[in-house]
């Protein structure tokens, strides 16, 4: 049969009864789990330390134990026995740590500031190491208006400043004004194209359909998939390109007021010409020659004739004869002296 050898045992209260350990004797305190070696005058807790909710922890009454609360309220928390009372041995929150942040270093990357320059939380300083300058002062030097424009959409004071959307509006004005100088690609085209390009324009004739119905003499341009009309102003001026002629709106219509340069020189008997709106030419008239409002004519006189026929010489076919047979010549016919 197995011998067993059992070690003095009993209730920690038991223990603390019984007194001091012989030295070297090992006492177990079947409630608590605690091994104690005495010396003759101390019992020496040895072995693991103590562990359970907070509630369940012995009165400290032994030097040298821990106890470790597994669950419930403080759980995580290490305790240490110094005979009267337990002594909390860890930290982990930081209302268990003694101290404030004027005891924390600053680090390489972190650092602190400092209160006087914090104001209800907020840092009331900003430096770049040279300059220091308070938030009361930044605020004063923002938003003083001699030194900032400020946005004022209908002022032009050089302290003013428009917003993106005046600025926006502003140029779409000026794009009223100065896109339809630019050229159209036909002012006879009356059916929209299917399939406009982009910044594509043209003059909307009358009698137009589909969407540009109604629109007659406006400029429309094919802009981001939708067609953009302006009503013409006087003095509108665009190219047409299928024509290569320039184009103005006169209040009523557009006009032709240009195409390609042509230097006009009159030639043998004409003077005048030049390269201006009007242009004229002048026959030289003298002569023989008779120049109408609406024709030239030679004038007739002495033995020439001009008739419906063309212009002719008067003949008597006597003295005188029309010589077809040899080139159309007048020749000399009979010579008759006549009589006394």
């Amino acid at each position: 049969m197995a011998q067993t050898i059992q070690v003095k045992r009993g209730t920690r209260a038991e223990l603390s009864t019984y007194g001091a350990l012989k030295a070297g004797e090992m006492g177990f305190c079947t409630d608590t789990k605690e091994i104690y070696i005495g010396d003759g005058t101390t019992n020496s807790m040895v072995g693991r330390a103590l562990s359970g909710p907070e509630a369940s922890r012995p009165a400290a009454a032994s030097v040298g134990r821990l106890y470790y609360v597994s669950s419930g309220s403080n759980s995580g928390y290490l305790y240490f026995d110094d005979g009267a009372a337990w002594r909390r041995v860890n930290a982990q929150k930081l209302t268990d740590l003694a101290g404030s942040l004027d005891d924390v270093a600053d680090g390489s990357t972190y650092a602190k500031v400092l209160k006087a320059d914090i104001t209800a939380g907020h840092p009331n300083k900003v430096s770049d190491g040279t300059n220091t300058k308070t938030a009361a002062e930044i605020a004063t030097h923002i938003n003083d208006a001699a030194k900032h424009r400020t946005i004022n959409d209908s002022g032009s004071a050089i302290t003013d400043l428009w917003s993106a959307q005046k600025i926006k509006n502003e140029i779409e004005l000026a794009k009223h004004n100065i896109e339809p100088q630019a050229s159209v690609k036909d002012q006879h085209l009356a059916t929209p194209p299917s399939s406009p390009a982009e910044a594509d324009r043209y003059i909307i004739p009358s009698g137009a359909t589909g969407v540009w119905a109604g629109k007659t003499n406006q400029i429309a341009e094919y802009a981001s998939g939708a067609w953009a009309y302006y009503v013409p102003a006087v003095g509108w001026t665009a190219y047409v390109d299928d024509e290569q002629k320039i184009y103005s709106w006169n209040g009523s219509t557009w006009v032709r007021t240009g195409g390609a340069l042509q230097t006009i020189t009159a030639g043998n008997g004409l003077t005048g010409g030049g390269q201006a709106d009007s242009v004229t030419l002048t026959v030289g008239a003298g002569n023989g020659i008779v120049v109408g409002s609406t024709s030239v004519a030679a004038k007739p006189g002495k033995g020439i004739l001009v008739n419906t026929t063309g212009i002719e010489a008067s003949i008597d076919n006597d003295s005188i004869v029309y010589d077809a047979a040899n080139g159309n010549r007048l020749a000399v016919g009979t010579i008759d002296g006549g009589t006394f």
